[in-house]
């Protein structure tokens, strides 16, 4: 058990109790609920018109019981006959004349007390019996002239505040309290203790009643709050759940809402409702012990994420529920420290601690094995290296390597760490060589890949046309005042909108009622937000046929009013009635888990499994994710041949590098771009050398890492055969265009690097050769500079779109397989034949 959780299942977080109870007492609410819950009694008597109150007034006519479930009948009723037997009378005010039993005439009456049916408990057990005999019972009203024997008024009551009368020798308590005592002496409870507080009467015969008098003062003031926290929040009160937990305390003993978690847990067969409150009292009561304390949960190695308070992601400001962070997987205590240190300084989520933790961990896997790295002030150049190749032999669970792009963000993260977070006190300590090696070396990412995750036009026809399975099951039980066919019309409609707008699932979730507008020239267009960029009211334009479908659901909405004032204002939104999530929009939960439903009813279908394009292997979770629907957007931009720029607007992007990141390059827009630098071609001299047609590029030029080949051999060998062995900037057949600056700047950098180490090591001939051919692609590069200064803005911006679009094609593909001829550029179309 960690420190923490220790800590949460003592009676009190500090040795005084009082102060922890006093503290508690300063945030409960007075008054809270006035009609239903007594202070001074601790009873909360439920009231079923309140609708944040799980209890039911009972459907059968003239019965004053209740049910906790609407529209079902009390247990009175459901065990007999119906409203033969009202509930008995509750008298919770003490009453100064209370009532006398009925038996008696001429003047000559009983004086004990009436408690059931108008009868004292003595005159009420001999009519109750009154039938064992086998005779037929009497009618209460003939019992009462009947019956001769009187009885005296009763002593008071042992309880302490109770003014009804005693009818227990023993325990000398009334008829209320002495089943009460009981019941609670099985408990623990001693006579002593039960007559010295003031109890609630009939609280045995109320199953929508419950009291926590007789808990312990700390855990009876913590669920008070608890309940009292939950109803700000719209929770509903179940006084069925919350009795349950009262007789836990009493059975196990507990003194905090943790020790009364672990003992309902510990059953055989623990009750899923009182689990369900007793975690989530126990993350508020957690908070409430830790504020109390001084006692700050990020210090510790083992941090719970609800208890702090942390946001989910960097895109969200919802707070966690659930997680545990664990630093103890960095072996290294200064990193550890480190780790937790910068985590808390930039209150970052929860998904970006974790991130820290996986990356820091290499770090310190690494250092562990070093004789300095314990010891961050004596770090040397030596151990940067040792961490950083870590980074680059990184491996998953598996032993699998990770791929380059991994490997590339988690160093990063790591040198993000070392460098944003230089003020603070750990490392600061952390030496300068060992800080100026590391941001010096940085692994290399892999080129990008496209992952092409848009869905094809004939799934989505697919879908279209099977868009009514797209409902609920047929065991959900719709919502006071929604119908099955509302709640099918809202899943069709958010698909619909993930189909045509390309936003991110939570952008459409969270679309406000009025999202839709029109221009002055009556075009459509909606407004949304984006809370992963923190954008707020951005335009859209969209077709006339997806407005249509927005307002034929705005319409549907429109005859419903069951929904909180709060969530009034979104287009979809939540279908719940109670709890937190009824003040907002639809979940993502909500709609994923009868999406992924729907696409399986469609795989299932004879026809889309007798089909022989076989569109049911494509209906899989890994190509049919919420996201992809994104990348179909973009897709179909890109494929309408759409301008980059305008693509990056519509996909809400800071760059068109992002969005490209989305489409896959067809083979006509890369010969619209290669046809666009071509002009910029050069030589090593610098001299001009375009433009051709796309045919001639193809046929006489291959691919390299630094720009273009035409020397006619290696054409032929497909890049394989260089006369020069690669050193392309003293070759009469290289050429370059502007999309080859990025890699020509690299390189630049490269050779310079590899003239600094070679140093006293190397033949003068070595450095002259090296200057030289950096000299060379300097050349190239001042020319293509100068090409570009020649162009008019227009010319400018077209390139630079083309240039953007040719660098996310790898430069080079991918090397033959045995039997296949000539290897193909990724940039260039499938031959078809007929080259000359």
């Amino acid at each position: 058990m960690t420190a923490a959780a220790e800590f949460l299942r003592r009676e009190s977080p500090v040795p005084e109790a009082g102060s922890y109870l006093a503290f508690l007492e300063s945030m409960l609410q007075h008054p809270w609920r006035s009609g239903e819950w007594d202070a001074q009694l601790w009873l909360f008597a439920a009231d079923p018109d309140n609708p944040l109150t799980g209890i039911y007034a009972c459907p059968t006519p003239g019965c004053p019981r209740v049910a906790s479930v609407t529209g079902r009948l009390c247990l009175s009723c459901l065990g007999g006959e119906p409203g033969a037997e009202p509930a008995p009378t509750r008298r919770r005010a003490l009453d100064p004349n209370p009532p006398r039993c009925i038996v008696g005439s001429a003047g000559q009456g009983c004086r004990a007390m009436g408690m059931i049916k108008g009868l004292c408990h003595r005159h009420y057990a001999r009519w109750h019996h009154s039938s064992d005999n086998g005779q037929q019972r009497p009618t209460i009203e003939d019992f009462a002239v009947a019956e001769k024997e009187m009885f005296p008024p009763g002593k008071a009551c042992a309880s302490r505040g109770c003014r009804e009368e005693s009818n227990q020798r023993a325990s000398g308590l009334c008829l209320w309290h002495h089943a009460m005592f009981r019941k609670l002496a099985k408990l623990g409870v001693d006579h002593e203790a039960f007559i010295t507080v003031e109890r609630p009467l009939d609280i045995r015969y109320h199953r929508h009643e419950f009291s926590f008098i007789d808990l312990p003062p700390i855990l009876r003031t913590e669920l008070l709050l608890v309940l009292q926290e939950r109803d700000r929040n719209s929770y509903r009160i179940l006084p069925a759940t919350i009795r349950r937990i009262v007789r836990v305390g009493m059975e196990t003993r507990a003194r905090s809402i943790h020790r009364l978690l672990d003992a309902e847990q510990a059953r055989p067969r623990p009750d899923a409702g009182v689990v369900g409150f007793l975690r989530h009292a126990g993350l508020l009561t957690a908070r409430w012990r830790y504020r109390h304390s001084g006692r700050d949960m990020r210090s510790e190695d083992v941090w719970d994420a609800a208890v702090i308070g942390l946001r989910k992601d960097r895109t969200t400001r919802t707070i966690c529920s659930k997680g545990t962070l664990d630093f103890r997987p960095i072996s290294v205590n200064w990193l550890r420290q480190a780790a937790k240190e910068y985590s808390r300084h930039f209150d970052l989520a929860a998904d970006q601690v974790r991130d820290v933790i996986r990356t820091v961990q290499v770090a310190s896997d690494a250092l562990a094995r070093r004789p300095h790295g314990t010891r961050p002030e004596q770090l040397t150049r030596a151990d940067a290296h040792a961490v950083v190749d870590a980074y680059r032999h990184l491996t998953g669970p598996d032993g699998e390597p990770r791929t380059d792009s991994v490997k590339y963000d988690y160093f990063k993260l790591f040198q993000r760490m070392l460098r944003d977070g230089g003020d603070l006190e750990i490392l600061a300590q952390v030496s300068a060589r060992f800080m100026f090696i590391t941001a010096e070396s940085l692994p290399t990412a892999g080129p990008h890949k496209n992952p092409g995750k848009a869905i094809p036009d004939h799934i989505i026809r697919i879908l279209d046309a099977n868009l009514e399975l797209l409902a609920v099951d047929a065991a959900y039980a719709a919502p006071a005042g929604r119908t099955r066919a509302f709640q099918n019309l809202m899943l069709q409609t958010i698909y619909q909108l993930l189909r045509d707008l390309g936003r991110r699932p939570t952008e459409i979730y969270s679309l406000r009622r009025d999202t839709l507008r029109e221009t002055d020239d009556g075009q459509p267009y909606i407004i949304y937000d984006s809370h992963k960029t923190a954008e707020y009211g951005l335009e859209l334009p969209i077709h006339r046929s997806t407005a249509r479908v927005i307002q034929t659901w705005q319409n549907a909405l429109g005859t419903i009013e069951n929904i909180h004032p709060d969530a009034a204002g979104y287009l979809f939104p939540s279908p719940r009635l109670y709890g937190p999530q009824s003040r907002t929009h639809i979940t993502p939960t909500g709609f994923h888990t009868n999406y992924w439903r729907w696409i399986d009813r469609i795989r299932n279908l004879p026809e889309v499994q007798d089909d022989p394009a076989r569109p049911a292997d494509f209906l899989t979770r890994s190509r049919m994710g919420l996201y992809n629907w994104r990348h179909t957007y973009a897709q179909r931009l890109s494929d309408n041949s759409t301008p980059p720029d305008v693509i990056k607007e519509l996909m809400n992007h800071k760059s068109f590098t992002t969005s490209t990141g989305y489409i896959k390059i067809t083979r006509e827009r890369q010969r619209q771009a290669i046809e666009t630098v071509n002009s910029t071609t050069i030589d090593r001299r610098g001299l001009l050398h375009g433009p051709k047609d796309y045919a001639a590029y193809v046929r006489e030029s291959v691919s390299t890492p630094l720009g273009l080949c035409t020397e006619p051999s290696n054409v032929k060998a497909a890049g394989q055969s260089c006369p020069v062995r690669n050193k392309c900037g003293g070759c009469q057949y290289y050429r370059a265009n502007l999309s080859h600056l990025p890699q020509i700047d690299a390189h630049i950098v490269a050779l310079t690097a590899d003239l600094a180490s070679a140093g006293d090591i190397a033949e003068p001939w070595v450095h002259q050769s090296l200057k030289e051919e950096i000299s060379s692609y300097k050349r190239m590069r001042t020319a293509l500079l100068k090409e570009k200064s020649r162009l008019t803005p227009e010319d400018r911006a077209a390139i630079d779109d083309a240039v953007t679009l040719l660098q996310q094609i790898p430069a080079s593909a991918p090397p033959p397989t045995v039997g296949e001829g000539r290897r193909m550029l990724p940039v260039t179309p499938v031959s078809n034949g007929n080259r000359t």
